[in-house]
This record gives structure tokens, C-alpha cells and sequence, in this order.
């Protein structure tokens, strides 16, 4: 089973969520939303890489403190 994991550095302070998604699209999803509750602004990606040229673990990248990185797990 697939699944995706989600790590964020926001204004400078690196968040692990504990909760697994089903998409990529799920994840990247929650963290607008929960970007936009808890901080009250508004995000926008501005460049996407893949970690170690593997397309399963790509950073996105929303300015110098903000990002967060979706990674695809086996379960």
C-alpha cells in the first residue's frame, strides 16, 4: 500500500505531521490548509525538486523559510 508522508519548515521551524496521506494531491492539500489556519497567510510554490533524482520525494519550495516535502513510503 501506498502512502505519503509530509515534513514542513515554516518561518524557519521544521514540523513533522504525523498523519499519512493517500495522494501527493491530499498532502499538499492539507498543508495550504493548514498553513493558512494556523498562520493566517496565504502560500504559493514557487520550485519543486526531487531529493536524490528519486521522483518519490520531492521538496517544494514557497520562499527562504517555508517549505515542505512529500515523500511516497511502502506500508
Amino acid at each position: 500500500m501506498k502512502q505519503y508522508t509530509l515534513t514542513a519548515v515554516i518561518d524557519g521551524e521544521t514540523i513533522s505531521f504525523s498523519h499519512k496521506f493517500a495522494s501527493r494531491s491530499e498532502a499538499i492539500d492539507y498543508i495550504f490548509n493548514y498553513y493558512s489556519k494556523h498562520f493566517y497567510k496565504y502560500i504559493q510554490v514557487e520550485d519543486e525538486f526531487c531529493i536524490n533524482d528519486n521522483v518519490h520525494d520531492v521538496e517544494y519550495v514557497c520562499d527562504y523559510g517555508n517549505r515542505f516535502r512529500i515523500s511516497r513510503v511502502i506500508a
